[in-house]
């Protein structure tokens, strides 16, 4: 449905895309379900624990709304760790390995928080240490997975179709947002929050043990593929080594193509982990009465993440159109996608804020525009996040880790800076208003830095000099250069392959 026109995918593309959507989709559940389901963890009043104990009230826990917001955003204080060297393993030892590794001690962990909840205390007084160590460790697991498989598309998608292969991949984080928050809601109510972390946690493992099995790093190390897909996909790999060259780190820091991804990265996840963190407490809080369960909150802070997988997948498929016939090209390309994704929620949020009052909240107004917000940050696979394919394949995995360890920081210090604003009063509308406005700034600011320095080509510091085998010729490199996005520029390369 979403795949361009002459597109050519083998058995073993669709395998790495499909096993690669689902990990993401646990990557992302895991990390999201405490979200929704530390609500339900905790009890309504400690003020009177004894007179009418329930056996369901022995295992729910006092924690106020600053522990809710450690025990959630700590996640990524571990997430910061791994982000360099996760990128940089992928590219050396490669980025399967370090994906399986990751998931697996990430879904072990998570079979351990109930655990790791209780031994904390379920007191007023009692504070849950281990569980935040518990998410801290599991921030460090997942850190190197957008490295890993930044790594992997680099030698897997060619520059035509980088936009889609990558969505179609990332985007499993959407649904893993769905999942981790409305299908939480759901085991949450009939099965209890203990249960929810045992399902989601043991899952993982039959999603590792397949992605062990049928996933390879590169096109030439699959021994199921075949020599014309191997081919084709070579002739789209511009300036990408067989073997990762040392990384020209003083030459990347000196790019302000590399800068402006990095800015993108920040400001981006400051509203998308914002957002995403925030939203249920938001909607629970202002308005008490119409998220009444698990399940409806669930379901309406999931309705925007699955909007954004939706035009995650058509953003990504009209920018590789674009690239194709080079209407655009891809640097505007990524520019374009970046803004949009953006400047966008920037602009629902500010109608948000200059909207909606104590006195009239707005129910439908405030679904409709974070609804809207999410669904704009679909465009970021197409633009920022895909650049580091473009202007560095050899070093991409590294450029990402690079910049999504900056871009972790926002998980925490923008939960931190909404917790000082709203802790007070989280159903005030008002109180709110600060948090929004600083996300504007940062979105609009950051659309407009990426916009003067972005680019869409390797840079010269890809290029290092190094023994290592070439996955494309020389001749093959120029001939990109020149004419990689017309249809003649297509046709010469089919024409090689064929």
């Amino acid at each position: 449905m979403f795949l361009p026109s002459g597109t050519k995918f083998s058995n073993c593309r669709y395998i790495l895309v499909l096993l690669g959507f689902i990990g993401f989709i646990f990557n992302y559940a895991l990390r999201v379900n405490i979200n929704v389901i530390i609500k339900r963890m905790t009890k309504e009043s400690c003020t009177s624990l004894t007179l009418n104990s329930t056996k369901q009230d022995e295992d729910l826990f006092c924690w106020d709304s600053k522990t809710q917001i450690d025990v959630v955003s700590t996640f990524f204080y571990g997430y910061v760790v791994l982000q360099i060297p996760g990128g940089r393993m992928a590219e050396v030892i490669g980025g399967k390995r370090v994906i399986g590794l990751s998931m697996a001690l990430t879904a072990l962990l998570t079979l351990l928080i109930p655990v790791a909840a209780k031994v904390g205390g379920t007191g007023p007084d009692d504070y849950p240490y281990l569980l935040v160590v518990i998410r801290v460790l599991m921030g460090v697991c997942e850190g190197a997975t957008f490295p890993g498989i930044t790594s992997m598309m680099a030698r897997w998608a060619p520059s035509s179709e980088r936009s889609l292969m990558t969505t179609l991949i990332m985007a499993g984080s959407q649904v893993g947002t769905i999942v981790g928050f409305f299908i939480s809601g759901i085991l949450v109510d009939n099965l209890g929050w203990e249960a929810t972390f045992y399902i989601q946690g043991s899952s993982t493992f039959v999603w590792l043990a397949l992605w062990m099995l049928l996933v390879f790093d590169t096109p030439d190390s699959n021994p199921f593929i075949t020599e014309e897909e191997v081919e084709l996909i070579k002739s789209g790999l511009p300036a990408t080594k067989a073997v990762s060259p040392p990384v020209p780190w003083m030459s990347i820091l000196k790019s302000m193509p590399f800068w402006a991804i990095l800015v993108a990265n920040f400001s981006n996840n400051w509203g998308f982990h914002l957002l995403m963190t925030e939203l249920p407490q938001y909607l629970d809080e202002v308005f008490p009465e119409y998220m009444k369960d698990a399940t409806v909150l669930g379901l309406w802070t999931a309705i925007p993440y699955t909007c954004m997988w939706v035009s995650s997948l058509v953003f990504a498929s009209v920018c590789d159109l674009m690239i194709r016939k080079n209407w655009l090209g891809v640097s505007n390309s990524r520019k374009f996608y970046t803004v949009l994704s953006q400047t966008g929620p920037a602009i629902c949020l500010l109608i948000l804020l200059l909207s909606v009052t104590n006195e009239n909240p707005q129910l439908t107004l405030t679904l409709a525009l974070f609804t809207a917000a999410v669904t704009l940050q679909g465009g970021l696979y197409s633009g920022w996040i895909t650049n580091s394919q473009d202007i560095a394949p050899n070093f991409a995995g590294t450029i990402l880790g690079i910049t999504n360890a900056c871009g972790a920081i926002p998980g925490f210090v923008a939960n931190q800076i909404a917790g000082v604003f709203i802790n007070d009063n989280p159903s005030d509308v008002f109180l709110w208003r600060p948090v929004w406005i600083i996300t504007c700034i940062i979105l609009v600011c950051s659309s407009i830095f990426f916009s003067i320095f972005a680019q869409g080509s390797p840079q010269p510091w890809n290029n290092v000099e190094e023994s290592s085998k070439t996955l494309v010729t020389e001749e093959q490199t120029k001939d990109y250069a020149t004419i990689e996005n017309t249809e003649a520029g297509r046709n010469n390369r089919q024409e090689k392959i064929d």
